[in-house]
């Protein structure tokens, strides 16, 4: 196991730099760059400037030098510095000369998504798996009539659409929770029980939102894994050997019919931290998602490079760890890594 772990994690590197190489060349494809935002706010901006803001930049250098520069940076953890007005760093904080602390802005993001992404993934883990159950033991019944429903119209809703039309109804006509941001303007003065509604409050739509679709595929995976397992022998076996349901179900059909999902919950990973740029667009959460967005908008390549390789090397990641627990939960898959 130890000798597959160190193949894999070997040939990690050689896949991110050229995944990274792929996406830089991409995102150099795209006409236009910082400088063109920049000189769009300015109207007076002259050709000179913008070819010195290029120069500030490295832009105006061939791009294997370009890349080969932040590639140089990228293997000691710095993503550089942002293009924006504000100059803050991509990945962690700085000190600059003067001694002042510039927090970086994906160590700023990071936190906020996770949180939001781990709600999300409780609220799809609790709620799909017995939906999903009761789904498979009531096949073709109303119970499981009802779910499928459900999951088709889980499937269906455009995420985009859905928030809107709740921000209207919860925020605006009812005004039972706020639509945008993560705080109120008095969450400072409150007590850190109130802070934690207030947040919870904040986060309660982004975090439906982002549950949604989730939830309706996990729900359907666990009801079809489910009914693929219960036509089993051994689940017959199971049954006429006079083995209470509850132990037939939960013990023998569900611990197999989950396998999968654990590949399902490894690849997850990458989205826990990449974050949603719908939801959180939509509702200003300040996370990796609307952090992508903004930065895609303003051509802002050292944010979008660094959000790009974090992404890929946690999907990397993801992967590995879903081997690795796969074959920890199969013997059959554990022996073929073995050998």
């Amino acid at each position: 196991m130890i000798k597959y772990l160190l193949k894999r994690l070997f040939w990690m590197v050689p896949l991110l730099v050229g995944i990274s190489l792929v996406s830089f060349l991409i995102m150099h494809l795209a006409p236009g760059d910082i400088t063109t935002t920049e000189a769009g706010f300015n109207p007076k901006a002259s050709e000179e400037s913008r070819q010195k803001l290029r120069e500030i930049y490295n832009l105006d250098k061939p791009i294997t030098v370009q890349y080969g520069l932040w590639l140089n940076r990228m293997a000691t953890l710095d993503f550089g510095t942002s293009f924006a007005s504000h100059q803050r760093p991509v990945f962690w904080e700085k000190t600059d000369p003067q001694g002042n602390v510039s927090k970086g802005l994906i160590q700023e993001a990071l936190p906020i998504t996770l949180l939001i992404n781990v709600l999300s993934l409780t609220v799809i883990i609790a709620v799909a798996l017995p939906l999903g159950i009761v789904s498979a033991l009531t096949q073709n019944r109303p119970p499981d009539r009802a779910i499928t429903l459900f999951v088709f119209i889980g499937f269906a809703i455009p995420g985009f659409w859905l928030a809107l039309v709740l921000m209207y109804w919860t925020g605006v006509v009812n005004s039972w929770l706020p639509i945008s941001g993560l705080h109120s303007l008095q969450y400072d003065q409150m007590h850190w029980l109130g802070k934690v509604a207030d947040t919870l409050r904040h986060l309660a739509l982004p975090v439906f939102i982002s549950s949604l679709s989730g939830l309706a595929g996990i729900a359907l995976f666990v009801r079809n894994g489910m009914l693929d397992v219960l036509h089993q022998d051994y689940i017959t076996t199971a049954r006429a050997k006079g083995l209470p349901e509850n132990t037939v179900v939960y013990r023998h059909a569900l611990r197999n019919a989950l396998l999968p999902l654990i590949t399902i919950f490894g690849l997850s990973i990458p989205g826990l931290i990449g974050g949603s740029v719908i939801a959180e667009s939509i509702f200003a959460i300040p996370g990796m998602g609307k952090l992508f967005y903004d930065a895609v908008l303003m051509r802002d390549f050292p944010v979008i490079m660094g959000i790009l390789t974090i992404g890929s090397a946690l999907t990397l990641l993801g992967n590995l760890l879903a081997d690795l627990a796969y074959a920890w939960a199969d013997p059959r898959v554990r022996r073929g890594v073995l050998k």
